[in-house]
């Protein structure tokens, strides 16, 4: 758990994850306007948050969407501890 907490206390992550959590899947042009910050900026959180599996990506067309790994007991421990709520 110290480990997600780390990545998620970072602002941008912590929305980021919020708005996986809440849409179920987002593309990161779409991340990078709701959260009014650079595509790049949100792919690099991404490609962080997907190194620690905490979400998933999948190509559509030319855009990579991702998705949180809903089924990953780290993840539904935080949905459940109110996080999100």
């Amino acid at each position: 758990m110290v480990e997600i907490f780390s990545l998620l206390g970072d602002k941008n992550r912590f929305l980021i994850i919020k708005l996986l959590v809440e849409e179920g899947e987002m593309c990161v042009s779409d991340l990078a306007n709701v959260l009014d910050i650079s595509v790049s900026a949100v792919s690099q959180h991404l490609r962080i948050l997907e190194m620690s599996r905490i979400v998933e990506s999948e190509k559509k067309g030319q855009m990579m969407c991702y998705k949180p790994k809903i089924e990953d007991p780290r993840i539904k421990k935080i949905i459940n501890q109110t996080l999100f709520k």
